[in-house]
């Protein structure tokens, strides 16, 4: 092991392991996104996939005398859906310019868990880049939505990433053994 490290801290830092993209702006309308892979975790729903979080802003950056103060996002009430094989495909389509938008003339990909409904959309932005958006219906109606603009950088690296995740998450049991 690096650094006589046991083996379960290192699987504890791979599976705590995001990657994280920030979009603050001074009027605070900003938004942020992480991604983490889940691969051979124990919780039965959340296995050998990707989970990806967004944030609306809540502050925007701002300066105390010589000190920089940075933008904070409400994580308390983050939107999270769960990414399995079809989904990240269905990204990548998009990503690779195979087809224009999530889920062709509907709104986006849908996900239904319990009683609320979470719709992903992916579109390629006007002005470059990417849309990318996630609305949540509860079971009470209420609609919360969030959505961020990657960049062309950012689109590419969130493209190889899941491009390299698909295996991972795929062919999990062959790779490695479950963590503890």
């Amino acid at each position: 092991m690096i650094n006589n490290e046991t083996k379960a801290e290192v699987v504890a830092k791979l599976h705590a392991q995001k990657l994280a993209i920030y979009h603050p702006n001074s009027t605070s309308t900003g938004a942020a996104l992480q991604l983490e892979p889940r691969l051979n975790r124990k919780d039965d729903d959340r296995y050998n996939c990707f989970f990806m979080e967004m944030s609306s802003q809540k502050t925007s950056g701002s300066r105390d005398g010589g000190k920089s103060i940075p933008a904070t996002f409400d994580w308390e009430h983050k939107l999270t859906v769960k990414l399995d094989f079809t989904d990240i495909c269905e990204m990548l389509a998009v990503l690779e310019g195979r087809i224009d938008k999530l889920g062709g003339t509907r709104s986006g990909l849908f996900h239904q868990n319990g009683t609320s409904s979470t719709v992903i959309s992916l579109q390629r932005a006007e002005k470059g880049g990417y849309h990318l958006g996630l609305s949540k219906k509860s079971g009470d109606g209420v609609l919360t939505r969030t959505n961020i603009t990657l960049s062309e950088a950012e689109a590419i690296g969130l493209r190889s990433i899941f491009q390299a995740g698909l295996f991972f998450i795929t062919f999990h049991a062959q790779l490695f053994q479950t963590a503890a």
